[in-house]
């Protein structure tokens, strides 16, 4: 273990594209999305302590043994057979139950940040397994960028890197739970083997184009239907020049990419509602992403 603290950031992502396509057996759906990661973060502090200690900011209602960060912490200790101690303190920005991935983002920062702490020999190979255990989006957050998840998303093909835009996160102060959006889309019995859509999209990001096209998320018919606050957000983006404006998973957040950040601050500071919480952002390369994590 180090004696230094160690400092990590837990980055936000949203989803250029997402597909549902059928119910598993195990009742887990069948996914394929592009994710991409956001300068939006978490801050997660590490110090020397003889037990493990969780300490939350700005996350009230939620018990330490429900938080991911506790869970991941306790699951690679438990993997490594760790008896060292760790106090971590989470700073929250990240809204939750958003669709950003912001408890998925703090359980990979925690185990990337505790294999560093404790100075482990763990591999990344059994990194990724506990972080598909923790949830379908941690594994993901081990390899940030740009990427194409498949199966329950825990399966990550690293893409390559979408290039710098800003852009504006808008989480509209309401949550949808997720077991409710995939109840929503009416599936029927039939699985697609993969979306054509998708692959798509993936030529486009290996081909480097700038301003893509056809991005779509399955959710999104239902859940702007159902939730008017959330189709709200997505009219006042789109009406302020957002080139492409979409549902991030399966809700609640939208966000809108800008052509420049002045464009992105100037509609951050002219909101029409109180209960929103705004975030100007930009993407992330998989380099930007491991770099401003430890830097």
């Amino acid at each position: 273990m180090t004696d230094s603290p160690l400092r990590v950031r837990s980055f936000a992502k949203v989803n250029l594209a997402l597909s549902v396509l059928g119910k598993r057996k195990d009742g887990y759906h069948d996914i394929q999305t592009i994710f991409q990661t956001t300068s939006l973060c978490d801050e997660l502090g590490f110090r020397r302590s003889p037990a493990l200690e969780l300490h939350c900011e700005n996350l009230p209602d939620v018990q330490n043994e429900e938080n991911l960060v506790w869970k991941a912490a306790c699951r690679l200790s438990e993997s490594v057979g760790n008896k060292e101690g760790v106090s971590i303190t989470l700073r929250k920005m990240i809204p939750a139950g958003a669709g950003v991935g912001g408890g998925s983002s703090n359980a990979a920062a925690t185990l990337l940040g505790l294999r560093r702490f404790w100075n482990l020999s763990i591999s990344d190979e059994e990194l990724h397994s506990i972080a598909a255990e923790l949830g379908s989006d941690v594994p993901f957050f081990l390899t940030g960028g740009t990427a194409l998840g498949v199966g329950r998303g825990e399966r990550i093909e690293p893409l390559p890197d979408y290039p710098s835009l800003p852009l504006v996160i808008i989480f509209p102060g309401i949550q949808v739970s997720t077991a409710e959006a995939y109840r929503s889309l009416n599936l029927g019995l039939t699985t697609k083997p993969e979306d054509h859509r998708i692959q798509r999209l993936v030529g486009q990001v290996r081909e480097g184009v700038r301003s893509l096209t056809g991005l779509f998320n399955d959710f999104e018919a239902s859940i702007l239907t159902a939730y008017p606050p959330i189709r709200e957000a997505k009219s006042f983006l789109e009406e302020r020049g957002s080139t492409a404006t979409l549902l991030s998973g399966s809700g609640s957040s939208i966000f809108g990419f800008f052509s420049d950040e002045e464009s992105a601050f100037a509609v951050s500071r002219n909101v029409p509602r109180e209960t929103w919480r705004v975030f100007p952002a930009k993407t992330l390369s998989r380099a930007e992403y491991f770099h401003k994590m430890f830097g």
